[in-house]
């Protein structure tokens, strides 16, 4: 081998090991250098993150609600949990009922009673919330259910949707709620500014012991509006309204004593 070509295979012999040399370098830095740590995710309530307490709670609401009459395959694929408390003064168990584009909330709480034997009995109040429920597999689009609200009580608020037991006998239906706008107030009306002219036998003074007429505060007030509340259901496109009162409910009028005749 001539002399060019070994001092040309020693120099490449040389780079080669100057290479790996910076990669290995590069490498226990890597390892050693502090690694940045993930935020922590909010917990979730996934069957996997309960405790055993809380498992046993969501497994008693889910079999008292497939009670009323949903199946299995229908509760698993629309019933989703959302949150689960399990404290001395406060258990519930928080489900999210979602079918087509209507979401609605159905909340569970967890009470107890001792029989005559002394046993501690568990309630769950979704199955009278529920009381007889089904399959919902139709329902109307939430713009439909708009249109048939505002044909049936008028202008109203935005509404919210809920999943509960209606009419008679009572049964589970997912029902778009409203209220009525209220009236568009009207202005008090102005008085005159003219004074009435003063009585020439009216005194500007009541003399003693004379019963002088007071001033009276009358109960009552302005008389608060009614409005519409409406209700239609998902599933037939139905509507129910019924009467509501803005405010609280005015005191009612004390009696006059009745006059005794002298």
């Amino acid at each position: 081998m001539t002399t060019s070509r070994k001092l040309s295979a020693l120099i490449t012999a040389l780079a080669l090991c100057l290479l790996f040399a910076q990669a290995d370098a590069f490498a226990q830095q890597s390892n050693t250098a502090p690694q940045a740590t993930a935020a922590p995710s909010p917990q979730t309530s996934d069957a996997s993150t309960l405790t055993p307490s809380e498992a046993q709670l969501v497994r008693a609401s889910r079999q008292t609600i497939l009670s009323t009459g949903i199946s299995e395959p229908y509760f698993d694929a629309h019933f989703k949990l959302a949150q689960v408390f399990d404290s001395i003064s406060d258990r519930r168990v928080v489900w999210r009922f979602t079918t087509g584009e209507h979401e609605a909330t159905l909340i569970d709480s967890i009470g107890f009673y001792t029989d005559a034997r002394g046993r501690r009995v568990y309630t769950h109040t979704v199955g009278q919330t529920l009381v007889s429920a089904h399959d919902i597999r139709r329902t109307i689009t939430r713009r439909q259910a708009e249109r048939i609200m505002k044909s049936c009580i008028g202008e109203f608020e935005s509404g919210g949707v809920v999943y509960q037991a209606t009419g008679r006998p009572p049964r589970a239906a997912l029902v778009f709620t409203a209220l009525s706008l209220p009236p568009p107030e009207t202005p008090p009306a102005t008085k005159s500014a003219t004074p009435a002219p003063a009585s020439p036998s009216a005194s500007s003074a009541p003399a003693a012991g004379s019963s002088a007429q007071m001033d009276i505060v009358k109960p009552g007030g302005k008389k608060k509006p009614f409005l519409l509340t409406g209700g239609v259901n998902l599933e037939t496109g139905r509507c129910t309204k019924g009467l509501a009162q803005v405010g609280s409910p005015l005191p009612p009028r004390p009696e006059r004593p009745a006059r005794t005749r002298q």
